[in-house]
């Protein structure tokens, strides 16, 4: 009986310090979110007169039991006839025994300023799914299930961002789960995401570019500062990033052709749950596809 009551206490300890997760900082981390702003940006897509398409996996915090992961999906297109784009994401995410899915869909819009100083505003609208499985959970002895059913919640969701490229420098906000706000943040709820950076490219030779980034992130009452450089050699790359009280991040990638890019980055975590795991893996696929009697607009691989 005694052993009964510590393993039910040790589950109600886990479910509350779920719950604090929960409100505080349910978007997982993506270590290669500076090379790529679209997966949170709406307003952020590539000009290049392709069909962009994304597939990421993260990996986090292996060996640690339930680590959260997490698959994403994006596909875009820019029309520059009509100076607008669209762009489709879906991800899914898992954190212990939370199951978060998301599917939206943005409009992006582009303003001329002046010579090569351009504007993207961005609208997304979807909808995300999240599951608490009750049912996985089990008392720390026995192997017994908790007894309780698992709860689904099935919310709209909506996201604003804006994208400013000036030649080589580039800088943008958004802002995802406008849906939520105003309302406490909660295990049926998703907290304001905000997003702040600033991007600049270097041009060292025709074919080396060193790329420089820093951003804000912040959602619930967690925040933090990413910062990176990488460099680009011809169809190589590697780079090197840091976050906030978080990781040291390495980075590499290849060119395979131009329509093919594969990126590897590794979080060295620096804070004290670095004791309990061996790092964070995160693979980014890139692919372009021509349209039907298109042609490739541009002669970079990254275009901002």
């Amino acid at each position: 009986m005694k052993r009964t009551l510590i393993s039910l206490s040790g589950i109600m300890l886990l479910l509350l310090f779920t719950t604090q997760i929960l409100q505080a900082q349910t978007d997982l981390l993506f270590s290669n979110s500076l090379t790529n702003p679209e997966v949170y940006n709406p307003s952020f897509v590539q000009h290049n007169g392709m069909i962009n398409a994304r597939l990421l996996n993260r990996q986090q915090w292996i060996g640690f039991p339930d680590a959260p992961k997490l698959s994403y999906l994006g596909v875009d297109h820019f029309f520059e006839g009509r100076q607008m784009g669209l762009k489709l994401h879906v991800i899914s995410q898992s954190a212990g025994k939370e199951v978060t899915r998301r599917v939206t869909l943005d409009y992006i819009y582009r303003v001329f300023l002046k010579d090569n100083i351009e504007l993207s505003f961005g609208l997304g609208a979807g909808f995300y799914q999240r599951q608490i499985q009750y049912s996985k959970l089990v008392y720390l002895e026995g192997n017994e299930p908790l007894i309780r059913p698992d709860e689904n919640y099935f919310r709209p969701d909506f996201e604003f961002g804006i994208h400013l490229n000036a030649g080589n420098f580039s800088a943008g906000y958004a802002s995802n789960h406008l849906g939520d706000i105003g309302k406490d943040p909660s295990i049926s709820r998703i907290p304001l995401h905000h997003h702040l950076y600033g991007v600049y490219l270097f041009e060292l030779t025709n074919e080396y570019m060193l790329h420089t980034a820093i951003s804000y992130h912040q959602q619930g009452k967690v925040s933090y500062v990413q910062a990176e450089a990488q460099v680009f050699l011809g169809i190589l790359e590697v780079g090197l990033g840091w976050r906030h009280l978080d990781a040291v991040i390495l980075k590499a990638g290849i060119h395979l052709t131009e329509n093919i890019g594969l990126h590897y980055a590794y979080d060295m975590g620096i804070n004290k749950l670095a004791n309990f795991n061996s790092g964070t893996h995160e693979v980014l696929l890139q692919l372009r596809f021509n349209k039907p009697g298109g042609t490739y607009l541009s002669p970079r691989f990254l275009d901002y």
